[in-house]
């Protein structure tokens, strides 16, 4: 089964279940086609995107979904990657792991005290390491860890190049520290690509923070034995130690996406440390939708007089059809910028664990809070926002 989920079928069980259903044997049904919807559904955990997929393919070439082929979708897929001339491929060609732009940081998944100032080993077998791995390198310049992160996507290009295959053992494979550091275990929750903020369509929640605190209790008897201890947690946005080094540096905002935060972006006010924090993953923003998006739209700009001098705007449309525009408070070159924007933005209410969400004009509100998949919504008026 998948490394890091211990609950998952193993290849074969899964293909014995095709197997039991179909009247034919494991070795008939181990197949390309069944191999890729097992990883689809078992280690992506997307077990849509093979039809989702189908779709586009007849989008793109102005054809009936039903005269796509499951054959075509597969090697639709596989080109992808494999071609210099698949779109996936190229992006990743063009791709950064980290991107700095003056005040801002935009990254996959999240900045927090574990991925901080740190770079992988630039060779991470895609595995559960059997203790801790050691660093690449510490960096306390920011400069030189984005730089060093960025290195490591390109060593790992070139790695999947040079040998695409596995190798004779089928141990290793080219590329495969690119699989690694999207992948928590491996990184041994360091992992810039796959920590997360976001809990319950919130930025933060108590629960999210109990179950952190929960693992960081265990984490004293775990943490240099065991990988999968960093499993289902989310980072703190609040954390002083991550705040303190970003603004050193001259950043006040992060931009992320990785973590579904409900029908529009989650967002952390500048009021709690100084750091704007920007969750914009809404791939789950209405799950009675087929698409699991509905009608759901959301929009994220920095506007302003310069990339040191700007501030966030959210808008878009929910998922009941509301309009939302937020704007955000300036953050200048000496910090945040008084009385511009809407303070209310992105803070927690006084009681009832809600968060400001998102502004309905002209005088509404949208509150969220939840915890880990469960999330709530309630729209109130300007009135109603009592903070601690």
């Amino acid at each position: 089964p998948p490394h890091w989920d211990i609950k998952a079928p193993t290849l074969r069980k899964y293909l014995e279940g095709l197997a039991a259903d179909a009247s034919k044997s494991v070795d008939q049904l181990n197949t390309r086609l069944n191999r890729l919807n097992y990883m689809l559904k078992h280690t992506l955990g997307c077990p849509k995107t093979f039809e989702f997929r189908r779709e586009e393919l007849s989008i793109l070439n102005d054809v009936p979904v039903s005269s796509i082929s499951d054959d075509e979708v597969l090697e639709s897929m596989i080109h992808e990657i494999q071609s210099p001339e698949g779109s996936l491929r190229q992006y990743l060609e063009n791709a950064d792991v980290v991107v700095r732009i003056g005040n801002t940081i935009f990254c996959h998944g999240a900045i927090d005290r574990n991925t901080m100032k740190y770079v992988p080993k630039f060779n991470t077998p895609f595995e559960n390491p059997r203790s801790k791995p050691p660093p690449e390198k510490i960096c306390e310049d920011l400069t030189e860890w984005i730089n060093c992160m960025n290195r490591y996507l390109q060593y790992g290009l070139q790695d999947y190049r040079n040998r695409p295959d596995w190798n004779a053992a089928r141990n290793s494979r080219g590329g495969e520290s690119l699989m690694a550091l999207q992948n928590r275990a491996a990184m041994w929750g360091r992992s810039i690509v796959s920590n997360c903020y976001g809990d319950g369509g919130c930025i933060t929640t108590d629960y999210a923070a109990s179950l952190r605190n929960e693992r960081i209790n265990i984490a004293h008897d775990e943490e240099e034995t065991n990988p999968l201890l960093f499993e289902g947690i989310s980072s703190d946005p609040m954390d002083p130690e991550v705040s303190d080094w970003l603004l050193k540096h001259g950043v006040r905002r992060i931009v992320v996406g990785h973590k579904p935060t409900g029908d529009c972006p989650a967002v952390l006010s500048t009021s709690y440390t100084g750091v704007e924090i920007v969750s914009a993953d809404t791939s789950f923003s209405d799950t009675s939708a087929n698409d699991n998006r509905g009608t759901a739209i959301g929009n994220v700009e920095i506007v302003g007089k310069s990339v040191y001098d700007n501030h966030l705007e959210v808008s878009g449309v929910l998922k009941d059809n509301a309009v939302f525009f937020s704007q955000f408070s300036t953050l200048g070159p000496n910090g945040i910028v008084p009385q511009t924007g809407d303070y209310k933005l992105g803070r927690q209410l006084e009681d009832g664990g809600w968060w400001v969400k998102a502004a309905i004009p002209p005088t509404l509100y949208q509150l969220c809070r939840g915890a880990g998949r469960k999330v709530e919504y309630k729209t109130v008026p300007v009135e109603h926002l009592t903070f601690e």
